[in-house]
C-alpha cells in the first residue's frame, strides 16, 4: 500500500504541475491577446494610419545616449535633449484649437457678450411745442377764441358844448375742433415676456412717431379732414419787396422780424425763429470781409464755443427739420397762437384686439387729441427762397 500511495502522490503531484503550467500559458495567452488587441486599436486610430511602430517618447529618452551619459554622471547639471520627431506621438499630427474652430452662437462653444443698451435709429430733436402756449381742455371736442376785428379810433380834442367823436370795435368768434393722431403696432406676448428691453423700445418709438407727426401738423397741417391748420398755413408771406441787392440771410430775417413787429405791435411782437439746420449752419458761416471776400470773422457763428439758445437779431432760434431748407417762420409764437390739449398722449395694450387673444399677440396703441388756436395769423412770417 506504501509503494501504491507514493505512486499516487506522484500522480497527484504532476496532475498539479501540469494544472498550474496550463493555468500559467492561459494568462500568457490572454496577455498576448491583450497586447494583439492594443495593436489592432492603434492601427485604427487616424494619428497612426501610415505610421511606422516606433518607441515611445519614455523609451527614445531612456535608450538615448544623452540619458546614458547623463546617468553615468549622477544626471548633475545635464540637460537632455531629444529629437523626437521618430517618436509615437509626432508633434505634427495635432490640431490647433482657435477661435474660428471652436465657433460662436448656437452652434459653436463660445459664449456671445451682449453689450449694454440698444442702439435705436435716429430721432430729431422736437421743439416747437415748446414755443407755443398750452391750455387744456378738459371736456368736449371743440373749442372757440375771440378774436378782435376791428378797432376804429375817434380820439381827438374836443370843442366845447360840441358833440364827442365815436369809436368803433368789433370782435368775432373763430372755432375749430379736436383732432386725433394716433397709431399702433402688434408684438407677441412672447417677445414682450421674453425680451426685457422691446416694451420699453416700442413705447419709446410710438410716443417719438406721435410726437413727430404733431410738430408737422403744428408747422404745416393744411386744415383739411382731421388736419389741424398750422401756423405756416396761417401766416402772412414775407414782403419780397423789403429786400434790397445783395441781402444775405441775416438781412431777410432782419427784414421779416420788422414785418412782424409791424403786424403785431408791441402785442404780438415776434418772439422766435424756426430755421432748418442747413441755414442756420449757413448763418454762422457768415463773415465780415476784413482781409477779403471770406477772410474776416464770423458774424455769428463762435468756432470756439457757443450757447445751447442760439439768438439772430435778439431772438431765440429753434432749429427743426420739420422746416424746409430754404424757408423761415418767424412770429409772436406765445401770445399768437395756442397749443390745445384734449388728451395728452398715451400709451396703452391690449391682447383682445381681433384675433390678438388666441394668438398670443398684443396691440399698443398710441394717441392724443390736440387743437391749434392761431389767434393772431398776422404775427408769424413765413419765407420761401431763403
Amino acid at each position: 500500500m506504501d509503494a501504491i500511495d507514493l505512486k499516487l502522490k506522484a500522480l497527484h503531484t504532476d496532475i498539479t504541475k501540469f494544472v498550474d503550467q496550463t493555468n500559467s500559458n492561459k494568462t500568457a495567452i490572454r496577455n498576448m491577446q491583450t497586447q494583439l488587441d492594443a495593436v489592432d486599436l492603434k492601427s485604427q486610430n487616424p494619428l497612426f494610419q501610415g505610421r511606422e511602430f516606433v518607441k515611445s517618447a519614455g523609451q527614445e529618452i531612456v535608450e538615448s545616449s544623452a540619458f546614458t551619459e547623463a546617468r553615468a554622471d549622477a544626471f548633475r547639471g545635464k540637460t537632455i535633449r531629444i529629437n523626437m520627431s521618430g517618436s509615437a506621438f509626432p508633434r505634427s499630427v495635432k490640431a490647433s484649437i482657435t477661435d474660428t474652430a471652436l465657433g460662436t452662437q448656437t452652434t459653436g462653444t463660445i459664449a456671445l457678450v451682449r453689450l449694454p443698451g440698444v442702439t435705436g435709429l435716429p430721432q430729431q430733436e422736437l421743439r416747437i411745442r415748446d414755443l407755443l402756449k398750452v391750455v387744456k381742455l378738459t371736456y368736449g371736442n371743440a373749442y372757440d377764441w375771440i378774436q378782435q376785428s376791428t378797432r376804429t379810433n375817434a380820439a381827438s380834442p374836443q370843442v366845447e358844448a360840441a358833440a364827442k367823436s365815436e369809436s368803433t370795435y368789433l370782435w368775432n368768434s373763430l372755432s375749430d375742433t379736436v383732432k386725433t393722431i394716433a397709431h399702433y403696432t402688434n408684438v407677441s406676448r412672447q417677445a414682450l415676456d421674453d425680451t426685457d428691453w422691446v416694451r420699453t423700445m416700442i413705447d419709446s418709438e410710438l410716443m417719438y412717431g406721435l410726437a413727430l407727426k404733431e410738430e408737422n401738423e403744428i408747422l404745416q397741417g393744411d386744415g383739411t379732414g382731421q388736419h389741424l391748420k398750422g401756423l405756416i398755413t396761417q401766416a402772412t408771406a414775407y414782403n419780397t419787396g423789403l429786400n434790397v441787392t445783395a441781402d444775405t440771410k441775416l438781412d431777410k430775417l432782419r427784414h421779416a422780424k420788422l414785418q412782424a413787429r409791424l403786424a403785431g405791435l408791441g402785442t404780438f411782437a415776434p418772439d422766435g425763429m424756426v430755421l432748418n439746420p442747413t441755414d442756420m449752419a449757413a448763418i454762422e458761416l457768415i463773415k465780415d470781409e476784413t482781409g477779403g471776400a471770406n477772410k474776416g470773422l464770423y458774424v455769428v457763428g463762435d468756432p470756439k464755443g457757443g450757447t445751447p439758445v442760439k439768438y439772430v437779431w435778439g431772438l431765440p432760434v429753434v432749429e427743426s427739420d420739420s422746416i424746409a431748407a430754404g424757408t423761415f417762420l418767424v412770429g409772436a409764437f406765445k401770445t399768437g397762437a395756442m397749443l390745445v390739449d384734449r388728451m395728452e398722449a398715451t400709451l396703452e395694450i391690449s391682447y383682445e384686439h381681433a384675433s390678438n387673444f388666441i394668438t398670443n399677440m398684443a396691440t399698443v396703441l398710441c394717441e392724443e387729441r390736440i387743437g391749434l388756436a392761431c389767434t393772431r395769423p398776422g404775427a408769424f412770417i413765413y419765407g420761401t427762397g431763403f
